[in-house]
C-alpha cells in the first residue's frame, strides 16, 4: 500500500468535496449535480511523498439504503483511524447554504449534526482540527449565510478555538474565497515540511 502522507477530504453527499479539490488543485475530478458522485476512496498523488484522498459522502444519500450509508460511514471512520499517522492535513467540506435547515431537521429527531460529529471525530483522531470549507456561499444571501455560519459556530463552541483560523467560506463554483483557502492549505503544508506541496500539478 502507498505510504505517502495524505490530505483527506470529508463531507456529506453533495457538499462539493470533489469540486473543492478540483478548484484547489486543478485536478479534473468527476463531479455531479446529484448527491453521491464519489462512491469510493480516490487517491491522487500531488507531489513526492504526498497524496490527496477524496472520500465518499458521509451521511444520507437519496439513492442509498440505510445499510449502505452505515457501511460507508464505517469505512470512512476506519480509514481515518487506520491512517491517522499518515494524515498531515484534513479538510471537511460542508454545504453552508443548507446547514441550518439540516441542523434543525436532525435536532428534532434527537441527532447531532453529522458535520459537527465528523469534525469532532477527526479532531480527536489526528489531534488537530480539520480545515473547514464552508462551501456554496453563492447559493445564499449575506444574512442567510451569516445565520448558517452562526449555527455552525454554535455547534463548535465547546471546543474553544479561533474559528476564523479553521473555517473558510467559499464557492467552488464561482471561486469566491478559494484564494484564501489555497494560501492557508499551502502554508499549513509548508509548515509540515512539504516545501513544494503541489509540484506534480504544475
Amino acid at each position: 500500500m502507498d505510504k505517502d502522507s495524505i490530505i483527506v477530504f470529508t463531507g456529506r453527499p453533495n457538499a462539493g468535496k470533489s469540486s473543492v479539490i478540483s478548484c484547489l488543485t486543478r485536478l479534473k475530478l468527476p463531479v455531479g449535480k446529484s448527491p453521491g458522485t464519489t462512491t469510493r476512496f480516490r487517491r491522487y498523488k500531488i507531489s513526492k511523498g504526498l497524496s490527496i484522498v477524496d472520500m465518499p459522502g458521509y451521511g444520507r444519500k437519496k439513492s442509498g439504503s440505510k445499510k449502505w450509508e452505515e457501511l460507508v460511514k464505517d469505512r470512512i471512520l476506519e480509514f481515518i483511524e487506520e491512517n491517522s499517522g499518515l494524515i498531515v492535513l484534513s479538510l471537511h467540506v460542508i454545504n453552508i447554504s443548507t446547514f441550518l435547515e439540516v441542523e434543525r431537521r436532525l435536532s428534532k429527531k434527537g441527532y447531532l449534526s453529522l458535520d459537527i460529529e465528523m469534525v469532532d471525530y477527526v479532531r480527536k483522531t489526528i489531534d488537530e482540527y480539520p480545515v473547514i470549507v464552508a462551501n456554496k456561499i453563492d447559493k445564499v444571501g449575506r444574512i442567510e449565510l451569516e445565520n448558517n455560519l452562526v449555527a455552525f459556530y454554535d455547534g463548535l463552541k465547546m471546543w474553544r478555538t479561533n474559528l476564523e483560523d479553521v473555517v473558510f467560506p467559499v464557492s467552488a463554483k464561482t471561486g469566491e474565497g478559494m484564494g484564501l483557502l489555497k494560501r492557508h492549505v499551502h502554508n499549513r503544508l509548508v509548515d509540515k515540511g512539504f516545501l513544494r506541496p503541489f509540484d506534480y500539478l504544475r
